[in-house]
């Protein structure tokens, strides 16, 4: 028997079609963007061609360029990536002080950052290069930072400890310039398992922990304003 299908039916099976499109589109997406990784950190960024890195995603050329005009734009969806990952992170940090709650998103980050160490070394050199599409602190760049500087806002408003508000947003621009250096230290860290940049971590909390209190007086007050203040221009924040 012959069913019949209704408007509904076919709107229906048409979602439908386009998710599993959709799903399709970006599981080749991540696979070229992988591919991509892994080329970077054997060949380094200028040494890997589009060509090369569809033929190690196993797709045409045109494919790899219908998802990415162009190599930096690879870069910039890993920074992406790794910005929504760090988002997540913070997500699942416990109320605890403000201490503990920086050192358990770093030492997070560490372990999320593992699988993309050596493609992330290899791109180096064109995140600091001031003229690079990729610059850290580019232009391209700025959006990833805002969204960034907000986990760090997240990390210290939701601390069990958090000072007033003027000190929060100044503590999170702090946050974040020690967690840019705190990365490129990470790259370049040759102790077994990266054990130096985990022992940073650690001196970080313990001094975190006893700057906490002295937050309230005047003259670390003044300071701590001026020290924010220096870092906030170059991440664009006021």
């Amino acid at each position: 028997m012959t069913m019949l299908l209704t408007d509904s039916d076919t709107e229906v099976a048409e979602h439908e079609n386009e998710t599993r499109k959709v799903r399709k589109g970006e599981r080749t997406r991540e696979r070229i963007l992988e591919a991509a990784l892994d080329l970077f950190a054997r060949q380094g960024f200028a040494g890997a061609t589009m060509r090369d890195i569809a033929t190690e995603a196993g797709c045409s050329l045109g494919l790899a360029y219908r998802y990415f005009a162009r190599k930096e734009d690879m870069v910039l969806a890993l920074y992406d990536r790794l910005a929504q990952e760090l988002s997540d992170e913070a997500d699942c940090l416990p109320v605890s002080s403000l201490a503990a709650r920086w050192a358990a998103i770093e030492i997070a980050d560490l372990e999320r950052l593992a699988p993309h160490r050596d493609a992330l070394a290899a791109l180096f050199g064109a995140g600091l290069s001031p003229d690079a599409p990729t610059q850290v602190l580019g232009g391209a760049t700025a959006e990833i930072r805002e969204r960034v500087r907000g986990v760090f806002a997240r990390v210290v408003n939701g601390a069990s400890d958090a000072p007033k508000r003027e000190q929060c947003a100044e503590i999170t621009t702090l946050f974040y310039a020690a967690h840019l250096s705190l990365v490129l230290f990470y790259l370049q860290d040759r102790t077994p398992n990266q054990k130096a940049t985990r022992d940073l971590i650690g001196f970080g909390r313990e001094i975190l922990s006893l700057l906490r209190p002295t937050l309230g007086l005047p003259m670390v007050s003044r300071y701590l304003t001026r020290l924010s203040g220096i870092f906030a221009p170059l991440f664009g924040a006021t």
